[in-house]
């Protein structure tokens, strides 16, 4: 090894065996050492210097300054922090790293960055000797050098982990702390998330103004630390559930994880984790309610509550279902519920089985449920599917009091029913003889009265015995057509009116004989062929009236520029008797009308008579008996009526 200094002893010397020992020293611990003389001029470079720069001692003895493994803008930057009162600089030479170290102390240690031969850069730790002989002169410089590569890569990840750590503690969702083992548990860390639990800041947690014993609920006062200690003898971590005091005044609950911090066996610290956990107590205890009021649900005495499994069998039935049924519980799941459902009732079952099977909600369905005692109970069903559990809730109400009160009651409806349709049929019984009054009665009247105009004081005797007698016949026929009337009415229970086989000329002799005087005064002509099919079975008075209605129509719309000519004839089409009634009067516009003819209060020309109700009463007398009418016109050609009656 390189001396420093040579081995004879000169006036003011650094003796060369005490720097031999002191190298001998610094090259075991690893580091690197550099002497320089008074000057600069490195003299000594140490085999480690060599491992940690990169060059050989033989290339920077007596050659060079330390200043070449120096970075020269950190140099200047030294050389700045040195500037004197006027601000001026030094250079950045040697003496710019040995400043610190000729000041008042003896050895100056700080940090430099090093540049390896390479030009590759390291953190190194600096520490410089100022090496004097007697007369305290500066003799040469020993710089101990040491790699710090590792150690600030220690201390970026120690950093880096403080910083994570902190950034963890401050954002988890929960109070971090750290504290000691005496009678208050004081703090020695606590992020700042113990605020939100306790309302109390951190601060007044480190300065014991409040700590955790003091916002404890006095029940958990005692038994926490007695359970904490319980498990911390046993050198366990403890998870435990306390309630603390708000700063609000508000209770809320906590759950703490923590685990003992030992010393040589002797515990010191406690660390742990604080969480509110008040909304899961309340959730907790929302469900225990909910638990409670399920089962005082399910063991409703009013409702028949079961669970049932996708098979149809019942896994869980309530005690209502063994009072109303009579089953024992073991007798209800020993069989599918099919069989104890009604026979007529099982497709419904069946089906809402099926969509409860398939995760579906089953609407509302009713059976009739098989007793013990061999009765049936009406139930009412409603069942929801858990798809998860593969299981159905199902809950029923005994309506078999109510099925018995809706028989009752469909019973009355349908008595009810009857009378009302008989009570309608009447109605229209009435309705239509009030009609058919009006209208037979109103034709002869207008007859009396056309007859009675037809005299006057030119009259002869005999102009008055021919009106006479012919006012005799209208009174007559007047008469009978009340009388079959009433007979009509009478027979008000009857479904149909009273039917004969009548001849067609006997009611239309008479209807003329009604309506003489009208028929004179319009000088019409009614004729008629009822040889092909002179009689029909019929309802007299409906027969009456139509035969009446047609003519009268006839005659109140007859033409003007023409005498009236009203032809009355009966024939058979395909086994029907037909009867068309034909007149030459004013006609009917069907494109406009033809939709209308039969309908009530429907008038087609301008009459102080027209009602609109003729055709329809006929048409609904017709009808009623099975016949139908039909019309073909033209306008003012005429119109003929066809009636088809019934076999």
């Amino acid at each position: 090894m390189q001396r420093w200094y040579s081995a004879e002893k000169k006036e003011g010397s650094v003796r060369p065996e005490t720097v031999r020992d002191f190298e001998a020293v610094l090259d075991a611990t690893g580091m690197g050492i550099i002497v320089t003389n008074a000057e600069g001029l490195i003299t000594h470079f140490n085999s480690n210097m060599e491992k940690m720069l990169g060059y050989t001692s033989a290339e920077v003895v007596g050659r060079t300054t330390p200043l070449l493994f120096h970075d020269s803008a950190e140099i200047l930057e030294r050389a700045r922090e040195s500037a004197g009162p006027e601000g001026q600089l030094p250079e950045p030479v040697f003496r710019t790293l040995l400043e610190k170290a000729l000041a008042e102390h003896p050895s100056y240690r700080e940090h430099w960055t090093f540049i390896r031969k390479d030009k590759s850069r390291f953190p190194g730790h600096l520490t410089t000797i100022a090496l004097r002989d007697e007369s305290q002169a500066v003799r040469a410089y020993v710089g101990i050098v040491r790699d710090e590569t590792e150690t600030e890569h220690l201390k970026t990840q120690l950093a880096s982990s403080n910083a994570q750590f902190h950034l963890l503690a401050e954002h988890i969702p929960g109070a971090v702390y750290l504290c000691r083992y005496d009678q208050t548990f004081s703090l020695v860390f606590l992020n700042e998330q113990a605020e939100a639990i306790t309302g109390y800041p951190r601060e007044d947690f480190y300065s014991g103004k409040v700590n955790f014993m003091h916002v404890m609920h006095p029940d958990d006062q005692k038994k926490i630390p007695e359970t904490i200690r319980e498990r911390v003898s046993q050198k366990a971590a403890y998870q435990i559930q306390y309630r603390l005091r708000h700063r609000s005044g508000q209770w809320r609950w906590v759950r703490d994880h923590g685990v003992g911090i030992y010393e040589n066996g002797v515990l010191k610290m406690f660390e742990g984790f604080v969480q509110d956990i008040t909304a899961e107590k309340e959730a907790e205890e929302k469900l225990l309610r909910m638990a409670e009021e399920n089962l005082r649900f399910f063991n409703n005495p009013v409702t028949l509550n079961v669970v049932a499994d996708s098979e149809g069998y019942l896994r869980r039935v309530s005690p209502s279902c063994n009072e109303i049924l009579g089953w024992s519980d073991d007798e209800l799941k020993a069989e599918p519920v099919q069989n104890f459902v009604h026979s007529e009732d099982l497709e419904n079952m069946r089906d809402a089985l099926k969509r409860i099977s398939k995760g579906e909600k089953a609407d509302t369905f009713e059976s009739r449920f098989r007793c013990k005692d061999g009765n049936y109970r009406w139930l009412l069903w409603g069942c929801v599917p858990d798809p998860e559990t593969q299981m159905a809730y199902c809950s029923a109400i005994d309506i078999s009091e109510r099925k018995q009160s809706e028989e009752n009651i469909l019973h009355s409806k349908s008595h009810l029913e009857t009378l009302a349709i008989q009570l309608q049929e009447q109605n229209r019984k009435l309705d239509e003889f009030a009609h058919i009054v009006s209208h037979n009665l109103r034709a002869p009247a207008n007859n009396i009265q056309a007859l009675i105009n037809l005299l006057d004081d030119n009259s002869s005797v005999d102009d008055y015995k021919l009106i006479f007698e012919k006012l005799k016949n209208v009174s007559k026929n007047l008469s009978e057509t009340m009388n079959e009337l009433l007979d009509t009415l009478r027979a008000k229970s009857d479904t149909q009116p009273e039917l004969h086989e009548v001849r067609f000329r006997e009611i239309l002799d008479k209807v003329v004989q009604s309506l003489e005087g009208e028929l004179i005064l319009a000088e019409a002509a009614v004729t008629y062929d009822f040889n092909e099919a002179p009689t029909i079975t019929f309802s007299k008075p409906y027969l009456e009236s139509v035969f009446q209605n047609l003519l009268t129509n006839a005659i109140k719309y007859r033409s003007h520029s023409r005498k009236p000519a009203i032809h009355f004839q009966t024939c058979k089409s395909n086994g029907f008797t037909e009867l068309k009634v034909t007149d030459n009067g004013l006609g009917i516009d069907m494109k406009r009308f033809g939709d209308k003819v039969f309908g009530l209060h429907k008038t087609f020309h301008d009459h102080q008579e027209a009602r609109g109700v003729g055709l329809f009463l006929i048409k609904n007398q017709i009808e009623s008996l099975g016949g139908t009418i039909t019309v073909t016109s033209e306008v003012d050609k005429g119109t003929t009526f066809t009636i088809r009656f019934a076999e």
